[in-house]
Parts: C-alpha cells; sequence; structure tokens
C-alpha cells in the first residue's frame, strides 16, 4: 500500500468537519521536526514506542520510511492546547489570547420551545388548584366567588332502625306498614270501559274481595255505565268481570271474576268504630293501583246523600285522602278489619280532608241480598230535600219544630199536593220529626207505592208565631238515586 494512500485515509477518518473534504489551505503548515523515530503522530491520537501499531504484516513491506514533510505533529505538545487549523490565518492569535478569550466567551443556552413553556405552566397551574382542593375542599373556587355562601355539603342518611315487630304494634294491632302488608292483595282495581272495542278504561275504581272464589264487592256508580268490566289483582293479574247485582240507592255493587285461591278481606263490626281512631284507606286513585292512605275518624253516623233525592247512607267521615278510583275501595281499622267502603269525597274549593265510607253494617243486609240472589228491594223516597228545625230553633224563630223543605221532586207523587218549599212538615205517618234519624226509620218501613199522610206547617212571612196548618197524602216512590263522586 502506498504511503500517501495510507495517510491520505487517515485525515479522512479524522476530518474535523464532517460536512465536507479537507482542503490543502486549512491544513497547518508545520515546522520541520527531527527525525522521527519511535513515535508517530495522528491527528487525534499520539502513538509511542511504548505502544504497538496494529498493523498487518504486508503493510510493513510497503512502507519503507515516512518522509518528515508528509508526518503530521501537533503545534504543542499536549493535544487539548492545539488550535484549530482554520483559526491560525487570524493574526497576531497565540495560544495564551485563544484560551483567554475562549474563557471570556458564555456559553449560549438554548431557548426552550414555546409549546414546553405553556405545557409546564399548565401542570403548575393543575398543581396549585390540587392543592387548594386538597386543603379547601371540592366547590372552594365557587364559595370564593359567590362570597362563601355555599360550603361543601353531603346530606347524612341515617339506617333505618328495625324493629323485632316491624308489623305490629304493643297491643296487637297493625301498624300502617302491617296493614299494607296483610290486606293490599285483598284490595283489587277495576277498570271500566264504555264499549266492548274500547281497550282504554274510561273511567276506574276499586274493591274489596269478599270470597277465594272471586266475588269482589264495589260501589254501584263505579260499574252503572260500563259495558266492560276488568279487575286488577294486586299481583297484577287481570280478569273480565261480572256484576251479580247493584243497588244504586245503597251505592253496592258485586261483581264476579274467574279467579280461585284468592285472598279476601275481614269485615269488622263498624258500630264499634269511635271518634278519632286511627284508619288505613287501601284503593286506587287515579290509577295508581294498592295506594295506602292513613287518617283518623273524623266522625261517625253520618246520613250523607250526594243526590239531592236520594236515600241518605250512614258513612264514617275521614280526614284520609279519599280522591276518585278510590270508590269501592276498602276502610280499615288497625286490626285490619274492613270498617267501611270509601264511597265519596266532599268535593269543594271551600273544603278539604272530608272523606266518607258506607258503613259495613249498613252495607251487610244489601251485599247478603244481592248474594243470594241478586233480587234488590226497591227502597221508598218521598221525593223532597229538606233541613231539619230542632225545637229550640223553632222557638227563638217563632216557627214550629219539623222537616223545613227546601225543594220538590217533580217526578215525584209528592209534588201533586200542595206542598211547597218553605214549608214545614211537622207529622209524618203520623210521628212527630225533627230530625233526620226519625225520618230515615219511617221511610225504611214504607215499600214503593205505599200511601202516607203529613201535616204541614206554612210559617207568616211577615209575622212570627202566626201561619197555617194543612194536611197532605202521597205515594212513596222509588228512590233511584246514589251516593255518587261529585266532578268538576
Amino acid at each position: 500500500m502506498d504511503e500517501n494512500e495510507y495517510f491520505g485515509e487517515t485525515r479522512q477518518e479524522e476530518n474535523i468537519y464532517p460536512d465536507e473534504s479537507p482542503r490543502d489551505e486549512d491544513i497547518l503548515s508545520l515546522p520541520d521536526e527531527p527525525e522521527v523515530t519511535d513515535e508517530t503522530v495522528c491527528a487525534e491520537d499520539t502513538f509511542t514506542a511504548d505502544k504497538e501499531i496494529p498493523l498487518a504484516a504486508e503493510t510493513f513491506q510497503d512502507v519503507t520510511e515516512t518522509p518528515a514533510e508528509q508526518t503530521l505533529t501537533p503545534a504543542f505538545p499536549e493535544p487539548m492546547f492545539n488550535i484549530p487549523p482554520m483559526l491560525t490565518r487570524l493574526e497576531g492569535l497565540d495560544r495564551e489570547s485563544f484560551w483567554e478569550e475562549v474563557g471570556k466567551a458564555k456559553p449560549q443556552r438554548k431557548k426552550p420551545k414555546k409549546a414546553l413553556v405553556v405545557l409546564c405552566f399548565v401542570m403548575f397551574i393543575l398543581s396549585v388548584l390540587t392543592l387548594l382542593t386538597v386543603i379547601y375542599g371540592r366547590g372552594w373556587l365557587i364559595r370564593l366567588i359567590n362570597g362563601g355562601k355555599n360550603i361543601d355539603f353531603t346530606l347524612p342518611i341515617a339506617e333505618t332502625p328495625k324493629l323485632e315487630e316491624p308489623y305490629y304494634q304493643a297491643d296487637g294491632r297493625y301498624t300502617v306498614e302491617g296493614i299494607a302488608k296483610a290486606v293490599s292483595p285483598s284490595v283489587v282495581a277495576v277498570e271500566v270501559y264504555s264499549s266492548d272495542m274500547v281497550f282504554v278504561p274510561t273511567s276506574q275504581g276499586s274493591g274489596i274481595v269478599m270470597s277465594t272464589d272471586g266475588y269482589i264487592l264495589t260501589n254501584a256508580h263505579v260499574v252503572e255505565n260500563g259495558k266492560k268490566l276488568k279487575v286488577v289483582l294486586s299481583n297484577k293479574a287481570e280478569y273480565y268481570a261480572e256484576v251479580i247485582g247493584s243497588d244504586s240507592a245503597a251505592d253496592i255493587a258485586v261483581l264476579k271474576i274467574p279467579a280461585g285461591d284468592l285472598t279476601p278481606a275481614q269485615f269488622g263490626n263498624s258500630d264499634d268504630v269511635h271518634l278519632g281512631e286511627d284508619i288505613v284507606a287501601i284503593g286506587s286513585p287515579a290509577g295508581f293501583y294498592g295506594s295506602v292512605t292513613k287518617g283518623i275518624v273524623s266522625g261517625t253516623n253520618r246520613l250523607i246523600k250526594v243526590e239531592s233525592y236520594s236515600t241518605p247512607m250512614r258513612c264514617i267521615q275521614i280526614d284520609a285522602a279519599i280522591n276518585p278510583g278510590n270508590s269501592g275501595g276498602a276502610l280499615l281499622n288497625m286490626w285490619g278489619q274492613v270498617v267501611g267502603i270509601t264511597s265519596s269525597k266532599l268535593s269543594s274549593k271551600s273544603y278539604d280532608g272530608i272523606g266518607f265510607a258506607i258503613t259495613v253494617n249498613s252495607a251487610k243486609p244489601v251485599i247478603e241480598a244481592i248474594m243470594s240472589g241478586g233480587g234488590i228491594e226497591k227502597r221508598a223516597r218521598i221525593g223532597i230535600t229538606y233541613y231539619a228545625i230542632p225545637e229550640s230553633t223553632a222557638v227563638m224563630e217563632g216557627i214550629k219544630a219539623g222537616l223545613y223543605v227546601v225543594s220538590v221532586d217533580p217526578e215525584c207523587d209528592v209534588s201533586r199536593t200542595d206542598l211547597q218549599p218553605g214549608d214545614i212538615i211537622t207529622v209524618l205517618d203520623g210521628q212527630f220529626v225533627s230530625d233526620t234519624e226519625k225520618v230515615r226509620d219511617i221511610i225504611s218501613s214504607h215499600m214503593v207505592g205505599d200511601t202516607i199522610t203529613a201535616k204541614v206547617y206554612r210559617p207568616d212571612k211577615e209575622e212570627k208565631n202566626k201561619g197555617i196548618d194543612f194536611e197532605i197524602s202521597f205515594k212513596m216512590m222509588e228512590d233511584k238515586g246514589s251516593l255518587v263522586e261529585k266532578k268538576d
């Protein structure tokens, strides 16, 4: 191998400018050196005689002696103090001045990129916010903005105590929860359809299971306009129902569904109900099946007739919520016994919390008559509306005690007599009358078509304690009225 070729390769490998080839003008001119014998110097490394040069044997055969002018040696003994060849052209530059200038020069730092700066700033802000949240809790920023009016608050929820007997009171009576669990299977919903081709109920009510084989008690006004009836049990099972019998005057009806193994309700003695006693009503108001409401007995032995000419029914007044859909449902005492059939609510903007239920004792004979053959004995009525005037009020007003006539039904026989509004019936069927209970007993003792007589007093409109008396006779008419819910 030619030595120039060898050193040419060496210079190319040690080129300090990798992007361009070494140029002749960039090579430092070296002074004459003594004959090199024991060391050979390259651009970066110094080889001494102590070191063995790993050259192949054939290399020594081709190379005899390297001329002095072709031997590269550093300008200074130590390689770290060599001045780059390109800088040797600067006039007056020596080793001391070069390194002095290098020491004065300040290293230039690379400016960080903008994206990195923004990222660091965002991370810093998030760290500060996280720290403040840990110290002051969630929502501290909102509280700071609105002046601290809001606080970080969690509503504590306590565990409900578990009673040993959650369904019974200490004296053995049911709790409301116990009644709902025990009696709800005995109360059903009644859906009324106006046509066989209608698939959405036009009205609805409630009912009470009376027997295991499917007899259901409800109100007459619930089913009176229905072409198709459906009963929905507490377990959501549905059955079409047929009407076994209905008494509009008593507002009682009995239905039958093709079902077995039902849970019948237990009926109690409504005469044992006392004022202020706790009661529970179960029904399906507004389609909410199995709704439970609680209240007290607000009044007993209320004689209620919603339609003007209907026969009064003995009812229990309650303050439990009774709404359309509750009709026909169960009114229960705290023993879980049915003591009334919820029937109507006094609908008025001036009244609230007044509901009524037909007593079981007054409904019992009607139910038994329907069940025994469906033949309901027709009830008689006079055909008037009135209010009773007791003796004490009559003395104060200068009139006679009796039944003050408010209106006369033109469809009844009594309208053919001389009786008119403002008159006072003092004697009915030979008995002095001044209260509703007495009138009810007299009417119930007569049949439709019976003739009855009455004595009437017509007070003078201008002078007290003055008037005329006369007597009338009329026939008892059939009572077709019923207790119904008033609609606005």
